[in-house]
């Protein structure tokens, strides 16, 4: 007698649209999105979008793709520990700037709607672009220069006034940079570190030569470390001192060579005139540059915790004792300086440093976790077989850790944010983790 076995049918726990526990091998089981419904997505990032937008904020169509995919970001939310954190860090942020609109005196419907504004483009670039991003490396690639398109389309059919003085430093430098970027990676994968080199090192005379300083200095510590960066080595204390000793000595080279050059008047009175000034100051480039550091500063250390709400601005002892400070360092603030940090509301030219003034300490933690991930990227792959992703991640590491402290946030940001949480999420998107 033949004994039947009966084969049980397969559970449907981790199937992508089931409803069971979501800690059940997530990673397996979501599928690519479909190619027409990422062609879309791609297409509207590059759209403006009035209606949600103001003339201080202008918004992308990843806020109009947060709306259209929003079931089944639910889902790519919560079978991803990672996006479940950055989701309630944003949660957070939005009830800290709500609470510090409040006690600002901000009307109600006022306060809810602004403290809105910003976690809710955050979350649409970066829930957005990193599901659109799920799949091989090579899909994520792909995904990240069709976006970084969208956003150059973006700011050439809504440009602000900073971008028609200078396209490259106030708009196509980012995107441009992405791109060249992963080319670099597939250089590299491809067997050509050479030319790869050549190449980021073209792009950093491009972004020298319109006065894109902060930039040049990004690409050339990206470039000490992989020149550092050995395939198959794990990380060691001394490789991990060996990458920082790296990106200080490239620093250094960067700042001596852009110096000399400008000392010589090779780009220009404006720019030689620049650097004599900035030479002068007590606290160097960083504070000449960006004098908003010790407005900052000054605000948060004297209420840290809850924030100052949506208008924050200084009051008159505050402006003197910033003007006292700013004059001590010889800071000389020219009149769009004198605009942000003395006009009705502050802006401090940095992304997470101003949501921390505006909305309190709980605004400042998603910055912090968006870059902890990167890191963790950047040092969980550095041994790691040569990839595509690798060279784009790090230079947006680096980016990032720029942007977010010196900085403010730019129009249609939002898109250079889903970009980065895409690649901070690495083996998440790109299958397997050789792979990315």
């Amino acid at each position: 007698m033949v004994e039947v076995v009966t084969i049980p049918a397969r559970s449907d726990k981790c199937h992508p649209t089931s409803s069971r526990t979501p800690g059940c091998g997530a990673r397996r089981c979501f599928n690519s999105v479909s190619l027409p419904m990422t062609v879309l997505a791609v297409t509207l990032v590059s759209l403006h979008l009035p209606v949600l937008g103001t003339q201080q904020l202008p918004v992308s169509g990843a806020a109009l793709m947060l709306l259209l995919m929003g079931p089944h970001l639910v889902r790519w939310v919560r079978f991803h520990r990672e996006n479940r954190i950055l989701a309630v860090l944003l949660f957070l942020w939005f009830v800290s700037q709500a609470v510090a609109n409040l006690w600002a005196e901000i009307p109600v419907a006022r306060a809810v709607w602004n403290a809105l504004g910003f976690p809710a483009l955050t979350a649409a670039g970066a829930f957005v672009l990193s599901r659109l991003c799920h799949g091989s490396a090579m899909r994520v690639a792909v995904i990240v220069v069709a976006t970084s398109i969208s956003y150059c389309v973006f700011l050439v059919v809504s440009p602000s006034a900073l971008f028609r003085e200078n396209p490259w430093k106030y708009g196509l430098g980012i995107p441009v940079t992405i791109i060249i970027a992963v080319a670099v990676g597939w250089l590299r994968h491809r067997g050509s570190p050479r030319l790869a080199m050549m190449l980021l090192i073209s792009l950093v005379a491009v972004h020298v030569a319109f006065s894109f300083r902060s930039l040049a200095m990004v690409c050339l510590v990206g470039i000490g470390l992989m020149l550092v960066r050995r395939s198959h080595h794990r990380v060691t204390p001394l490789r991990a001192v060996s990458m920082g000793i790296a990106a200080l000595l490239a620093v250094w080279t960067v700042s001596a060579a852009i110096t000399n050059v400008v000392s010589r008047g090779w780009l220009g009175q404006e720019q030689y005139e620049k650097q004599m000034y900035q030479s002068q100051v007590e606290g160097g480039y960083l504070v000449a540059g960006r004098p908003e550091l010790v407005v900052s500063a000054k605000v948060i250390s004297g209420q840290p915790i809850v924030g100052r709400g949506a208008n924050a601005g200084l009051s008159f002892e505050e402006r003197q004792d910033v003007v006292s400070e700013l004059d001590k360092r010889g800071v000389n603030i020219s009149l769009g300086q004198q605009r942000r940090i003395f006009g009705g509301q502050l802006n401090l030219h940095s992304i997470a440093l101003g949501s921390w003034v505006r909305g309190g300490i709980m605004a400042f933690t998603p910055w912090v976790f968006v870059l902890v991930m990167l890191y963790k990227r950047v040092m969980r792959e550095w041994g790691a077989a040569e990839a595509i992703l690798y060279p784009v991640t790090l230079i947006v590491t680096i980016l990032a850790t720029w942007d977010f402290l010196f900085s403010p946030w730019a129009p249609g940001y939002e898109i250079i944010l889903g970009v980065t949480w895409s690649l901070a999420l690495g083996p998440l998107n790109a299958g397997k983790r050789g792979e990315g």
